[in-house]
């Protein structure tokens, strides 16, 4: 019997000290992951570089170049959006006209200023239908500049942790083999939670990189739009919220992560300096990561709430 007893623990030291090389594994890939996707995504050309802090007009979806969307949006909206915006401003500006002409108490009160004021106005709404593009794409340049001083404040150095996410193996010495195996499968959530972390963050930037250019694209009909005295207006006004809504969108996003690399690297020192409680620290790791992938998700309803924009 001692012999087969001494197999025996011989056989479960060997399975906690492979679920401890295990769970030690799971966290080295989760900091590698973590560490070497924002060091890079944190340099020209990268991830966060590309979709956050870069001006739509150097969007290629490329880091080596190519054309850029751009200079096709552009072409588009020129060519086929600015006369539909001319249009809609000619009918505005002939209503406006209408209205101001009559309004005057059935021409007995007539002022020839009214035709001065019109004719700057529409001189105001040519140029502006005209050039709307370019106006369009320095306003969302304000929320990249917040991205970029975003990022450069809380990743200045170029890495998400300002230390490796390093998880000592003394920290599991007083686990038994059953605390092991689910402390070693919560770690391989938390590591498969933090790549769908990755994907979503993609997801969000890309669809929002998207959007920004169909606003860009449709920009002239509703600054036409805006020019309007009547309930025409709002449309303009709504379209400039939702423009300033998705600028600002990545400036959440950087807020998030920021959030994140906190808890992330306090729970990691608490695992590290705690022998008691390490499954409860790992379900917080895995919340947190679960709640920053919704949270980055719902960036835009965030923003938009902020902007007011429907």
């Amino acid at each position: 019997m001692g012999v087969i007893s001494d197999a025996i623990d011989s056989l479960q030291e060997w399975c906690e000290n492979l679920f401890k090389d295990g769970i030690k594994s799971q966290f080295d890939s989760i900091s590698d992951l973590l560490t070497e996707t924002f060091h890079k995504t944190t340099e020209d050309g990268g991830l966060i570089s590309t979709f956050l802090t870069g001006h739509p007009a150097s969007f290629s979806g490329s880091a080596s170049g190519g054309t850029t969307v751009w200079s096709t949006i552009e072409t588009l909206c020129n060519n086929v959006v600015v006369p539909i915006g001319g249009f809609i401003l000619v009918i505005i500006l002939l209503n406006d006209l209408i209205q101001t002409v009559i309004r005057g108490n059935n021409f007995k009160d007539f002022d020839d200023s009214i035709f001065i004021k019109w004719i700057i106005k529409a001189l105001c709404g040519v140029i502006l239908v005209s050039n709307v593009f370019y106006i369009a794409s320095a306003l969302f340049s304000f929320g990249t500049d917040a991205c970029a001083n975003g990022i450069t404040t809380l990743f200045g150095t170029g890495d998400f942790l300002s230390t490796d996410l390093v998880l000592k193996k003394s920290a599991l010495n007083s686990l038994g083999l059953g605390e092991l195996i689910t402390v070693w499968f919560i770690s391989l959530i938390v590591h498969l939670g933090v790549m769908i972390m990755m994907v979503a963050i993609v997801i969000v930037l890309a669809s929002r990189i998207i959007e920004v250019f169909m606003y860009l694209g449709v920009a002239p009909i509703p600054m036409a739009a805006m020019l309007d005295s009547g309930e025409w207006s709002g449309i303009g006004k709504n379209w400039i919220k939702q423009l300033l809504a998705l600028s600002f969108q990545g400036f959440f996003i950087i807020i998030a992560l920021g959030i994140f690399k906190t808890l992330f690297s306090n729970a990691i020192a608490s695992l590290n300096s705690s022998t008691d409680g390490i499954i409860l620290q790992m379900a917080m790791l895995l919340g947190y990561t679960v709640a920053l992938i919704f949270t980055v998700l719902r960036t835009g309803a965030v923003s938009k709430s902020i902007f007011n924009a429907h």
